[in-house]
Order: structure tokens, then sequence, then C-alpha cells
């Protein structure tokens, strides 16, 4: 697809259609880490706002301060969820890692409960009814939350969402194919687990 473009940090970044990304946008960052790099670059090059989410509280204070007050980016301490409500997640084992998984990504029994939040209790929050790009990376519970998401209906033309190996190959590739069902083309994989899913009809624009 032409126009395509890695926005952001190798570690943080995803490809994105980027001249099709309009400046009304409505755009959803899901599982920040420790970098907003992305959604930085994204507000820089298309003037969009950004509204992102991370389920570390020390991660979200600490995106807050890479965002340098932007005001076009807002940070906030919630993990996206199946319902509302506290949720129980996996810390990692990984000593210098703070991030957390529902999905059991990790190895280990150091839990930590977090606000869980649904997207439409989010967009109901901050008045959207649509989002245009939508980016989730939530550490393994993708491969049961995107299946519960009617996309076509929350208006989204760009996902980018990293599978992790809580599921099978094949398992992966069911999901991708659900995706592509429903209209979205897989139009690029930087590096194999970051892909970059697009609506068909912006497409053929």
């Amino acid at each position: 697809m032409p126009g395509l473009r890695s926005l952001g940090t190798d570690y943080g970044g995803y490809v994105v259609p980027v001249e099709r990304i309009g400046s009304d946008w409505v755009c959803y960052c899901v599982g920040t880490g420790a970098d907003v790099s992305f959604e930085l670059e994204l507000i820089e090059s298309r003037g969009v706002e950004v509204r992102s989410f991370e389920a570390v509280e020390n991660l979200a204070n600490y995106v807050r301060e890479q965002a340098r007050g932007e005001p076009r980016l807002s940070i906030e301490h919630a993990a996206l969820a199946l319902e509302d409500g506290p949720v129980r997640m996996q810390r990692s084992h990984v000593p210098v890692s703070q991030s957390v998984s529902a999905a059991g990504l990790y190895d280990g029994s150091n839990y930590v409960e977090v606000p869980g939040r649904t997207l439409a209790s989010l967009m109901e929050e901050n008045g959207d009814d649509r989002i245009d790009l939508l980016k989730i990376d939530i550490e393994g519970l993708e491969y049961e939350l995107l299946p519960t998401l009617d996309l076509r209906q929350l208006g989204v033309r760009v996902l980018c969402t990293q599978f992790h190996h809580t599921a099978s190959v094949s398992q992966a590739k069911a999901l991708i194919a659900r995706l592509r069902d429903d209209g979205y083309e897989l139009v690029a994989c930087h590096p194999t687990v970051k892909l970059t899913f697009v609506a068909r009809e912006l497409l053929g624009d």
C-alpha cells in the first residue's frame, strides 16, 4: 500500500498509512508501555488528538513526562478489559520490566489489581461516537478481546495490534482471517508480531 510509514521508535512504533489519516480522526492507543513515540509522531505528522491508556500506573506517569505537556495527548491509567471493574493482572517475570498481563503471558505468580475499562465505557467517558485509529497492545488479551469488538460499528479504519505468544500460530492466523472477513486487510508486519490492518474501503480511496 502506498504511503505506509513507520511512526515511533522500533520498540513503540507501528506502520500506518500516514497520508490517509485525517486531522479530524479519533485515535485511541491502548497499552503505551514506556514509550509514546508513536502517539507523539502521529500527533506531529497529522495534527490529531490521541487518547492513550496504560494499565501500569508508574508507566502512565512516566509517559506523561515523555509527552511534555502535549495538549493533544491524554494518558489515563486503565487496562482494556471485557467488562468494567478491577482486573487481576500478572506481573512480568523479567526484573527490569513493569509489564502486566491479564492473559497469563508471563511466568510466576506475582499479581496486581488494576482498574479495567471496556472500550465502550472509555468512549462514553470521552464523548466519542467513533474510533478511526485503534492501537491495541494488551499483552496477550488481544486473542480474547478483539473478537468481541465490532470494529465496523466503532468506525475503525486503521487497527494496529501486537500479537503475543499466548496463542498458537493457527489461532493467530484465524484471528487475521476473521479480521479479513470483517473487511480489514493486513498491510504491514513490522516487526513480525506488530501488525497493521486497514479497512478495505480506505485502500481504495
